[in-house]
Parts: C-alpha cells; structure tokens; sequence
C-alpha cells in the first residue's frame, strides 16, 4: 500500500509504501520505485531517486519505505549525472 506522491520541492517529490505482511524490505523498495516510475512516467518524465529511509521490523511491524525522488527530463544534467541512492534503516 502506497502513498500518492507529494511534491517537496522543485521538481522533487516523495511518498510512502508500506509492505503487508511478511513483505521484504527488498520488496517494499521495489514496490515504492516502481510506483515512484509510473508517476514521473504519467509526467513525460525519468524518475531518479534520491533518498530513502527504511523502518520496520521483519515480523514484528510492516516494513515501510519513505522514497524521496525526482521528476526530471531525459536531457536534464541531474538526470545525466544523477549519484547514487542513500538508504537510511531505522
């Protein structure tokens, strides 16, 4: 289950995906960047993840994933140059 995407700044947005569950945190992530691909997608546009912060515990509570991304042009220098992901665990 997923959030709908909320715009946190110029061209950046975030949602939220909770597992159900025994879901992974692996499959929770993929849950969140497809949903986070299919909206840039909507928009003309390649997604390009920025930040994630995990939360859960396997068993005991849903694992949950907070997806901060970006919207961006296939010609835009932050999509070209985009870093790599950080991934925070709480």
């Amino acid at each position: 289950m997923g959030s709908t995407p909320v715009p946190v700044g110029a061209d950046t947005y975030q949602l939220s995906m909770t597992g159900v569950g025994f879901a992974t945190q692996a499959n929770t992530n993929m849950k969140a960047l497809v949903a986070a691909n299919t909206f840039c997608d909507g928009k003309g546009l390649h997604m390009v993840p920025k930040a994630s912060g995990e939360s859960g515990v396997y068993g005991w509570s849903p694992r949950q994933d907070n997806l901060v991304f970006m919207c961006l042009h296939a010609d835009d220098p932050r999509y070209l140059n985009a870093p790599p992901v950080t991934t925070e665990s709480h």
